[in-house]
């Protein structure tokens, strides 16, 4: 198991929201390398599906709504399955009653195939791409986070207040729980997806700043930035042993 060093940095605009944020990873290389040697996470060479074959969860009901109005919007011209979503609808209610992009084939029904004109890839994503927005505007929250894993945590504070604490890092296997050990490649574990130019937290900062706001963000490329020295190389995979712990 590879240590991790991590940074502690409380929101100078909320002192009872503390973010734990993993180091080794933000400084690290990966990059997603859909499209570019991703064999899928299903067994057998499976590029076109990616990690896009179970569907996308919702984080609420408005998410939800606002995939359906978008999908709605955006016809056949940009997916592949419109046909199907406008007959069966885009999203498919769970056993435990959440919601998800329905599944088509293997796959979210948004995830488009080669052959047709915006070629392999979500909808979602070439919609933003072409219209000139950061793809975190369109695609389901879920979708957009990964590799990024975020958890939160209640506590109460001295004075009475509760405090939270979202930790920010990778997505390995265990991090799926049971259907972890079920997917036969998972990037943030292999070294092939660990060969970006510029950090994590670098090419991923639109990402980030969602996640965290815009003060933390700044506090951490500032601390990123001193760990990173003034070389452009990047860490390697593997990740790397702590060396200060959180701070």
């Amino acid at each position: 198991m590879l240590e991790r060093d991590w940074v502690s940095i409380v929101d100078p605009d909320d002192h009872h929201q503390r973010f734990l944020l993993d180091v080794s990873f933000l400084l690290s290389s990966y990059q997603c390398i859909y499209g570019q040697g991703c064999p899928g996470t299903a067994p057998g060479w499976d590029p076109e599906r990616g990690c896009c074959r179970v569907g996308a969860h919702y984080m609420d009901d408005h998410e939800r709504r606002r995939i359906e109005r978008l999908a709605d919007e955006m016809g056949a011209e940009w997916i592949m399955r419109h046909r199907e979503v406008a007959r069966e609808g885009a999203s498919a209610r769970e056993p435990d009653g959440s919601w998800r992009t329905r599944v088509r084939e293997g796959a979210c029904i948004f995830l488009n195939r080669s052959g047709f004109p915006t070629g392999p890839g979500c909808a979602f994503h070439h919609y933003s791409v072409v219209h000139g927005h950061h793809h975190t505007a369109h695609k389901p929250e879920v979708c957009w986070i990964v590799p990024l894993r975020r958890e939160v945590d209640e506590t109460v504070a001295d004075d009475g207040e509760p405090l939270w604490t979202t930790t920010i890092t990778s997505f390995d296997r265990g991090a799926w729980g049971p259907g972890g050990a079920e997917l036969a490649w998972w990037c943030t574990e292999q070294p092939e997806a660990f060969t970006a130019p510029e950090p994590v937290y670098r090419h991923m900062e639109a990402e980030l700043r969602l996640m965290v706001g815009d003060a933390v963000y700044d506090e951490l490329a500032a601390y990123c930035d001193r760990r990173r020295g003034p070389g452009p190389t990047p860490l390697p995979f593997p990740l790397g042993t702590a060396q200060e712990g959180a701070t």
